[in-house]
């Protein structure tokens, strides 16, 4: 499945992020700053995030669910890595602060950026 189908769906609504930490504990977080990079890939700013990061730095496996507000959606499974600096972290510091936004805990810029690459999209209609 070409993501760049679903650029609209993914980049204007909130995604919710599944991760486990190393005992096995299921996490979900919510990011709203999303883009699609390739017909296969994703960008997500961490800006909130704070077991998200660590769990993927532990196990890479996640699962991405997406949906607007007639339940259409998608369920994108793929590996993550995430990213304190370099090239994607640059890009989401451009992208979603370069206008001197502060999200709703006062962050100014990005903590980091997590790149998924994905395997498998399911969608929902």
């Amino acid at each position: 499945m070409n993501l760049l189908d679903h650029k609209e769906l993914i980049e204007n609504n909130p995604i919710h992020i599944a991760t486990v930490n190393p005992e096995n504990i299921p996490n979900l977080a919510v990011a709203a700053d999303v883009r699609v990079l390739e017909n296969d890939s994703i960008v997500i700013s961490v800006n909130e995030m704070n077991n998200t990061p660590n769990n993927i730095e532990h196990n890479p496996n996640v699962v991405i669910t997406v949906f607007d507000n007639d339940w259409v959606g998608l369920r994108m499974f793929g590996k993550a890595k995430f990213y304190t600096d370099g090239e994607y972290y640059e890009f989401c510091k451009k992208e979603f602060f370069s206008h001197n936004e502060v999200t709703p805990s006062g962050a100014t810029q990005p903590k980091g950026a997590i790149i998924v690459k994905l395997d498998r999209v399911e969608e929902y209609k």
